[in-house]
């Protein structure tokens, strides 16, 4: 199995709801030639370097996954036809990859973003605290 990541550009003119089919359909094609997604992340509304289809904003989102080569013709094939997407590019990370190794690697990130998303926690509400607590000070009290 391959690694790959795909970009690719939606119309930003399309609503909420045709942007999330979009996003399921390339998620969906990715499951059934079963494939792994590592990352679906969403970059949001951005200004294009140049119009395409005269249009000068796009909505971006990132795809990193596992599949086979087919997998990948098949989406980009899916994308050819919609046009929902002005423009995708699919780049080859990796040639070679073990499913067990990055599915480690995936729940190896995650529980070290839980550690930072408890931390955080911590930090915030111990900020919270130190400000709303109020310090006496002997030298200024009134006689």
């Amino acid at each position: 199995m391959r690694r790959y990541e795909t970009i690719f550009i939606s119309d930003p003119d399309i609503s909420e709801a045709d942007r999330k089919q979009v996003f399921d359909k390339a998620k969906e094609l990715i499951d059934q030639q079963k494939g792994l997604i590592i990352k679906f992340d969403e970059w949001g509304l951005k200004k294009l370097a140049y119009d395409i289809k005269k249009k000068n904003r796009g909505w971006y989102v990132c795809m990193e996954y596992c599949a086979d080569a087919f997998a990948v013709h098949e989406m980009e094939r899916a994308f050819r036809i919609d046009d929902r997407v002005m423009k995708y590019m699919t780049i080859l990370l990796n040639s070679n990859v073990d499913i067990d190794v990055v599915k480690e690697e995936m729940a190896q990130a995650e529980a070290e973003q839980e550690d930072l998303d408890k931390t955080d926690a911590a930090d915030k509400t111990d900020t919270d605290v130190s400000k709303d607590t109020v310090k006496e000070n002997p030298d200024n009290q009134e006689e």
